[in-house]
């Protein structure tokens, strides 16, 4: 996607670490781009990647990603992409209509900030 992105970050899809964990988080700027620049890279790369969206939806990052090259819908069937969708989650647990894994995840998010 972003040639000179993997140019300064010297990585490619063929030549990717595994067991690499990427933690994006942007403040006072908007930096989706390269949350969906990572995500189109390691799909590409055929790494498993667990996804856990915040802010945007599902279909949002899957109409993205399509623009890439990169089917969502395709890797969360074969087993590549886990996408947690933590947005319509934390309505379901803030309005307690949320199951006991939905609840346990943001426990355990609450936990780890």
């Amino acid at each position: 996607m972003f040639a000179e992105l993997n140019s300064i970050l010297n990585t490619s899809p063929d030549d990717v670490t595994q067991r690499e964990f990427i933690l994006l988080s942007d403040r006072k700027a908007d930096a989706s781009f390269l949350l969906h620049h990572f995500l189109s890279f390691y799909l590409k790369a055929g790494c498993k990647v667990c996804f856990v969206g915040l802010v945007q939806s599902f279909s949002h990052y899957n109409a993205v990603a399509q623009r890439l090259g990169v089917n969502l819908v395709q890797a969360r069937e074969k087993g590549q992409l886990v996408f947690v969708e933590a947005l319509k989650a934390s309505a379901a647990v803030m309005l307690n209509e949320s199951s006991s894994d939905v609840a346990q995840l943001f426990d355990y998010l609450r936990l780890a900030l």
